[in-house]
């Protein structure tokens, strides 16, 4: 206390209630008690494994610059030429400290700060945006590949394709993906299940069954999946992969990102590259601070800090209170969904969904590419009679939140189109996954993300088709109309 009353007086001196003169004692002493509540907020952030606590370098570079100062008494522009100077190797100084503890941190991982410091997603030119090659999740949960695919951390490089080897390529969206509930909205204050690890998803579950029942061979599932991807980005993404891989085998996974209307003219990609425009890391603040982030491991560290750890406090508020959105959705009066089934720009939509999905399709079999495509599971459709309190609560959520009239008809009208134009869907190569409506178990931890255990279930789907498949090769896949 008594060292924070010095301190306190020296200040008043150095701003005009004293006579202390730059080089004087109060002048030194501010400067070094300047510097240790400098090393203190740095400390903060992680400084400990890189510093002792005495900050001596800190102090040491300061008062070589006092003793420097004591000789003359220094004009104002000396002083604050000496001031900047002290700033700028303070940041350097962190900035260096902050690599160090970057690198220790990230060795083996093939990422870097421009990488890290980035966003997830990076601009494509002809599929509008892909998963950032090398990206490693803040909580080493997984990290994209060389190719952009989720992949288990550190397993960042392509294999070459052996002759026992058997390669299952999953495209969509974040389904696919593994996302867990959207941090948007509440939909993770009703759950509190955040992004799944990659071994949580349905490409592990997949690989790890198949395996299993293909002994003689080495099975790989790649998640080639990508967030927020219509079925057009997941074709053209199939195209760029099949001309650098051989596939054994193609799935999709489609239909909740495609636009539930469209104006007249105007293709899914320029909508797509209308969002994409707009998404918030090409606007104020996120375009200033991105330039800092990928350049400066200590900016990126503070920033990542700060985010994580309210999103923590989030989870952590939700788990401490048990979840008290879950319970007010539960209780809460329910409205009707909403239809619009006559809507001119739903019905472009919907024509324009189940054109590609058959343009996919097509190609698939001109290639004699072994292949399923799967129209995602949504909320809407579950049987109220099956679920649980959870998906009740998410579903009361929607119709309040988010029960928009086009893309519950859009919604709609692909599976009517489809019921009406694809025979025999127990052998078609494309699939509604209807039974996921209707099953006892969890489905959703928002409107079209699914559990854990789903994750699994579908992979366990996935395994019976493409076994039923396999022991019958020479079966010719029915042609929707």
């Amino acid at each position: 206390m008594a060292l924070d009353h010095f301190y306190f007086a020296c200040l008043l001196r150095r701003v005009g209630f004293g006579e202390a003169r730059p080089g004087s004692r109060e002048d030194v002493f501010l400067l070094i008690y300047d510097s240790r509540l400098t090393a203190f907020l740095l400390v903060a952030v992680g400084l400990p494994k890189a510093m002792p606590a005495n900050y001596s370098l800190f102090v040491l570079i300061l008062v070589l610059l006092i003793f420097a100062m004591q000789k003359n008494r220094w004009t104002r522009k000396k002083l604050f030429a000496y001031s900047l100077i002290v700033c700028v190797l303070i940041l350097l100084l962190t900035e260096l400290i902050f690599r160090i503890l970057f690198w220790s941190e990230i060795k083996g991982y093939n990422s870097s700060v421009f990488i890290q410091g980035n966003t997830i997603q990076m601009e494509d030119s002809s599929l509008v945006f892909r998963n950032r090659p090398f990206y490693l999740d803040y909580y080493r949960r997984f990290q994209y590949n060389e190719a952009g695919m989720r992949s288990k951390p550190a397993d960042v490089w392509m294999p070459k394709k052996d002759t026992s080897d058997y390669w299952i390529f999953l495209f969509g969206g974040s389904s696919m993906e593994g996302m867990g509930s959207n941090k948007d909205g509440e939909w993770l204050d009703i759950t509190g299940v955040s992004d799944y690890p990659w071994n949580e998803n349905i490409a592990f579950y997949l690989q790890q069954l198949l395996q299993e029942e293909m002994p003689g061979k080495k099975v790989r599932v790649f998640n080639a999946a990508n967030t927020s991807y219509t079925i057009e980005q997941s074709y053209l993404r199939y195209l760029q992969l099949s001309a650098l891989y051989k596939m054994d085998w193609v799935i999709s996974m489609d239909g909740q990102n495609n636009p539930p209307s469209l104006d007249a003219n105007e293709s899914v990609l320029d909508f797509v590259r209308k969002d994409w425009e707009q998404n918030p890391a090409h606007e104020f603040p996120m375009k200033w601070i991105l330039p800092l982030t990928r350049n400066s491991a200590f900016v990126n560290k503070l920033k990542q800090t700060i985010f994580h750890i309210k999103q923590q406090s989030r989870t952590r508020k939700n788990m401490d209170d048990n979840y008290p959105r879950a319970k007010f959705w539960l209780n809460a009066t329910s409205p009707i969904l909403r239809f619009n089934v006559t809507d001119e720009r739903t019905e472009r939509a919907v024509s324009s969904f189940y054109d590609q999905l058959i343009q996919f399709d097509s190609t698939l079999n001109a290639r004699n590419q072994k292949h399923l495509l799967l129209v995602q599971p949504h909320l809407i459709f579950r049987d109220s009679l099956m679920i649980n309190d959870t998906e009740k609560a998410l579903l009361h959520y929607y119709r309040h939140a988010y029960n928009v009239s086009a893309m519950n008809s859009y919604l709609l009208e692909i599976r009517n189109i489809l019921k009406a134009k694809v025979p025999d869907a127990d052998s078609s190569t494309i699939q509604l996954m209807e039974h996921f409506d209707h099953t006892s178990q969890q489905v959703f931890v928002d409107y079209c993300h699914f559990t854990k255990e789903t994750n699994r279930s579908i992979a366990q789907f996935l395994l019976q088709y493409i076994l039923r498949k396999e022991t019958n090769a020479n079966y010719r896949h029915p042609v929707p109309q």
